[in-house]
């Protein structure tokens, strides 16, 4: 689930590197804004964590996971880009990430080895 949140921030930053260097803030304002991003950049990686607790069997590699992360934030943000989704609704763009992670979880994105078991019927052919 690591993988999926550093995944996600890796995008968000992008967009929050860019007003913070537009904005002179007093450090006080910057750092409470940081904390808000990072809990609210966590909402949507408990999707992943919902399915999971409640019986997902999709396996992934820790790379995989990154890299649908990186996917879905850009998603997120082409929602917006594209106007699907207006700045003031992102609640709803939340909801949709929240969502994409909870069908990751779902999802067997990483090669599995697959194992023959013997049974007696193969032990007499």
């Amino acid at each position: 689930m690591l993988y999926l949140y550093l995944g996600y921030v890796v995008i968000q930053l992008y967009a929050i590197v860019g007003v913070f260097s537009k904005n002179t803030l007093a450090a006080s304002a910057l750092f409470f804004s940081l904390v808000v991003f990072v809990i609210w950049s966590f909402i949507p990686i408990l999707g992943y964590a919902l399915a999971k607790a409640i019986g997902a069997h999709g396996h992934s590699n820790k790379l995989t996971l990154f890299f649908s992360a990186i996917i879905i934030a850009l998603i997120e943000n082409g929602l917006t880009y594209f106007n699907l989704l207006s700045d003031k609704q992102y609640n709803i763009g939340t909801t949709i990430v929240f969502l994409l992670f909870f069908l990751v979880a779902y999802i067997p994105l990483a090669k599995q080895k697959i194992t023959r078991f013997s049974t007696n019927h193969d032990k007499t052919a």
